[in-house]
């Protein structure tokens, strides 16, 4: 065979030749022989571009993967500074307010509030409030010394927050709130007559106090199983388990609280879905309630009466026990 094709051997029939590609390869038909040459240069390309494109798509996933790792602190902890206004403002709204403040286990300040109320000249038991990773104390104070009259309020900011130094993680946000918790207990209100509340985010940490301080009733809003569940539904197709630095597992400290819990959770709650909610109450072994605000949202369920309604009632309920 003369050409680019090489030698055939010689064949038996007429010698009469016919080329033709079938599927890339080249086949060559002689005398009532087939054979087939490739395969051609068409495959070889296509083969490429195919390998081309799957290292880019691996490439796109693994930078994916290490967005979402380096993103996650300021996803889980994105900090907040307390706005100078508001801080005059409920000084106003509320003369006896004083400054709350902690020192860490390792030296860090962590500011706050405490509203103290007194009934024959003793203090009344106290909410300690653990905020949303978007809130900082003097959100919940504008509003919550209203509603709750009957008692002491009293919350710090985690560290990265408001006026509180250092940088937040999950250890250290709960070794904090158990400082906090040591310091109203042991300086403010009499031991056990302290309800911790949580919000979102805060959820967790009022749940994990109350897994390892005595407390007089929790009240969970917005709560959550674990925030690694959370992450995982908005990013179903990353290895969130592996990446998490701050999985929040509240399912984990469920066991370990008995005291009386409100839940209260955003019917229409898309940032974390009742359904979050529903897994933790069903892990929750002790005395519990559970209340659905229809057609609230996870940021504006704090402006339904209901809300206001079922925490009145729940902690009259916790207290008088």
């Amino acid at each position: 065979m003369n050409g680019s094709m090489g030698c055939l051997p010689s064949m038996p029939g007429s010698g009469n030749r016919r080329e033709r590609f079938s599927e890339g390869y080249l086949v060559l038909e002689q005398g009532g022989y087939v054979r087939s040459y490739g395969p051609m240069k068409t495959t070889g390309i296509a083969m490429k571009i195919a390998a081309v494109v799957g290292l880019a798509a691996m490439l796109a996933y693994l930078g994916y993967c290490v967005m979402l790792y380096l993103a996650q602190d300021g996803m889980v902890f994105p900090g907040q500074v307390a706005d100078p206004a508001r801080v005059e403002e409920i000084k106003r709204y509320y003369p006896r307010l004083e400054p709350f403040t902690v020192t860490a286990g390792d030296g860090t300040a962590l500011t706050g509030y405490y509203l103290p109320r007194v009934k024959d000249g003793k203090p009344l038991p106290a909410v300690l409030y653990f905020a949303g990773n978007l809130e900082e104390q003097t959100g919940f104070f504008l509003w919550s010394p209203n509603e709750l009259r009957f008692v002491s309020v009293a919350g710090v900011d985690y560290r990265g927050y408001g006026g509180s130094g250092g940088k937040p993680s999950e250890a250290s946000v709960k070794a904090d709130a158990l400082a906090v918790y040591d310091a109203l207990a042991q300086k403010l209100v009499p031991d056990g007559h302290i309800v911790v509340m949580g919000r979102s985010l805060g959820s967790g940490v009022a749940a994990y106090v109350a897994a390892n301080r005595p407390v007089a009733g929790v009240i969970l809003v917005t709560p959550y199983d674990s925030l690694l569940a959370v992450g995982q539904e908005g990013h179903p197709y990353a290895p969130v388990r592996l990446l998490m630095k701050h999985p929040f597992d509240t399912t984990a400290d469920a066991p370990k609280v008995s005291a009386p819990t409100l839940f209260l959770v955003a019917g229409d709650d898309t940032l974390i879905k009742p359904v979050r909610s529903e897994r933790l109450a069903a892990a929750w072994p002790g005395p519990k309630t559970y209340e659905v605000i229809p057609h609230a949202t996870h940021n504006n369920i704090i402006d339904n009466p209901q809300y206001w309604k079922a925490i009145r009632e729940f902690l009259k309920s916790c207290l008088a026990q």
